[in-house]
Formats: C-alpha cells, structure tokens, sequence
C-alpha cells in the first residue's frame, strides 16, 4: 500500500529534496511513500495535464504506472503527485547487469505491447502532433510538403502511445518495469510509436562513445525484433512511417549522433522517394 496521500497544506516547500531534474521538471519525495513532479515554469499547462491525463488513462488499463493521485498549484510552479515507485531505471539495470539484457528488452518489448492494446480515444492525435513538428521543423518547404502527403495517406488510430518510451522512462519495481513521464502521449497507430522508440534508443540523449553506440544500435535492434516476434501486425507500413517520424523529430532532437541520425533518417527518405536533407 502507498499509504496515505500528504495534505496540500503539509507539503512545504522550502524543505523539498529533489530525487530527479529533468528538461521539463524535478522531482521530490514528500511524506512517506509519495513524490510530488515539479514542472518548469516554461512548460504549458496543456503538456501538463496530458500527464494526468494519460498516466491515469494507462493505470485504469490495468498498465503498471504511477497513478496520479492529484494535480496542485505550488508556489514553485505546477505539480503532480505521485505514489513513489522503488526501483532503478531499466537503463541503470542494464548497465549493471549485462548478461540480462535480451531478456530485459524482451521484457520491454512485451510492455510496450500491452500499452498499446489500451485505446485512448480521448487523447491528442498523433497526425496532428507530426503534422505541426513537420511545419515548424527545419526541413524545407518542398520536403515539408511531401511528407505531409505522405501523412495524410497513412493511417489513423486510437491506441495508447507513450511518445517517449525508452529505457530511462522505465522504472524497474521489483524487477517488473513501469512507465512514467507521460507528457508526450497520444493516440494513434501502434506503428510510430515503436519507430519513435528504436530511434530513441540509437539517437536519444545519452552517451556517444563508440562502445556505446554499438550497444545502443544492438539494444533497438533487439527491442524491434522482439515485439515484431510478439506482434507482426504492428509493423505495417514501416517505410512510410520511419520518414515522417523521423523527419518530425529534427524539429525538437538534441544534436546527439547527429551524422548517423542524419544518415539514417536520408535512407529512410530515399526509401519513400521524398528529397533528402543536406548534411
């Protein structure tokens, strides 16, 4: 049991320590077995109720997360409240224990699964969320609107999708992952989601030592071949959808690996027949 929720008016402020510190907000235990998710003052409301939203949308589908138990007002800016998940990221686990990697990413893989048969129709659409990061991205006007005929083209839908899945937003509870940072989530075809994922994985923040990079090639590698063993169904129309994920991406990416995503995000547009982007 997580015990009983603080008060509003016990949290104080002043004496907070903060566990985590992100781009978007920091985190710190509050009473006992509870933490409260402190945003940025520079990040919207609307990001921040997607949060709720989403997160609670997923613990109701029976998926292992942090169910929110409130949303508050601080004097230090908008927060969440969360019941405390015990446990290291899965991407510590996997430095630390090595030898299981396969099966850690097979187990992600299957997670990542069972996210995706929860339907979440009440959700932002994911067209729309590509569609605006391909308009405001980088590329030019004539590769912009080829890719977004290429967009309109493909499919709809209405399934859960995390929007920022990788082994940093997985927490490892007695061994059993669980998802947070929901702040990306959408709804729409299962496909982009796991595309977005096995980039993440390659060309997420991260370290870019040569052993690294090998590590973090074979570790998306392993994730995809796992849940297309899983779910064969879930990899329609890969092609069409790396490109416009990808190409979406350049609007937001850290310069991490940034020759080899370029390099790898050009195949993707030669595959669909839509103009490359200079190096």
């Amino acid at each position: 049991m997580a015990g009983t929720p603080p008060a509003l008016s016990g949290i104080v402020e002043d004496n907070l320590a903060t566990l985590a510190s992100g781009a978007s907000a920091r985190v710190c235990r509050v009473g006992e077995r509870f933490v409260v998710k402190i945003f940025h003052a520079a990040v919207s409301e609307e990001m921040i109720d997607r949060e709720f939203a989403a997160a609670t949308l997923a613990a109701d589908c029976g998926i292992a997360v942090a169910r929110p138990v409130e949303s508050l007002r601080l004097r230090a800016g908008r927060a969440i409240l969360y019941p405390e998940i015990e446990g290291p990221t899965m991407m510590r686990q996997l430095r630390m224990r090595p030898l299981r990697s396969g099966a850690m990413l097979r187990d992600m893989a299957a997670f990542h699964r069972r996210i995706h048969d929860c339907p979440a129709p009440g959700l932002r659409s994911l067209r729309a969320v590509l569609r605006t990061d391909i308009i405001y991205g980088p590329a030019n006007p004539a590769l912009q609107q080829a890719a977004l005929r290429l967009l309109d083209g493909l499919p709809d839908g209405d399934r859960l999708l995390h929007g920022d899945f990788h082994v940093k937003n997985i927490l490892m509870a007695h061994g059993e992952p669980v998802a947070i940072d929901w702040s990306k989530a959408a709804r729409g075809p299962v496909t982009p989601d796991i595309l977005r994922t096995e980039m993440l994985m390659r060309f997420g923040e991260g370290p870019q030592d040569w052993l690294t990079n090998r590590a973090r090639d074979w570790a998306a590698r392993c994730y995809a071949d796992h849940y297309r063993g899983i779910a064969p169904g879930h990899f329609a129309q890969m092609a069409e959808w790396r490109a416009v994920v990808g190409l979406a991406w350049l609007r937001a990416r850290a310069p991490v690996r940034q020759k080899a995503f370029l390099d790898y995000l050009n195949r993707a547009l030669a595959a669909v027949d839509l103009p490359l982007i200079a190096g």
